[in-house]
């Protein structure tokens, strides 16, 4: 992705993690330093069709969230000082929003409220 390359070239990430298998927990976890959590609003993860529809068969969100993406195909970390500057990287078609940010914390990873399967 050479928008990430153009990002990290110009430091304007901390760190970056492509949710493929795994789903969006388990991959973002390798990109979190120890001492420190994500605390991911998922009332902000805009669903794809493709996620609801999965939804539909009884999955759980714990599951859909350890196995899919559930729309959040890649995930870039950095200082909120700089999102403006990242944005104007990207297409409108693949903007970038904030899911969250990191805490100090022991666990890798917090998720709060509920993501909207409708």
């Amino acid at each position: 992705m050479e928008e990430i390359n153009k990002l990290n070239d110009k430091k304007l990430i901390n760190g970056c993690a492509n949710i493929t298998g795994g789903g969006l927990i388990e991959n973002l976890t390798r990109v979190i330093p120890n001492k420190f959590c994500l605390n991911i609003d998922l009332s902000k993860i805009k669903v794809k069709p493709i996620f609801k529809w999965l939804k539909q068969n009884n999955i759980k969100d714990h599951e859909m969230l350890r196995t899919f993406n559930c729309g959040v195909g890649f995930c870039i970390i950095l200082e909120p000082k700089n999102l403006n500057k990242v944005k104007k990287f990207f297409t409108k078609e693949y903007k970038p929003y904030i899911i969250g940010k990191i805490i100090p914390g022991k666990n890798k990873v917090k998720l709060d409220k509920k993501i909207d399967w409708s």
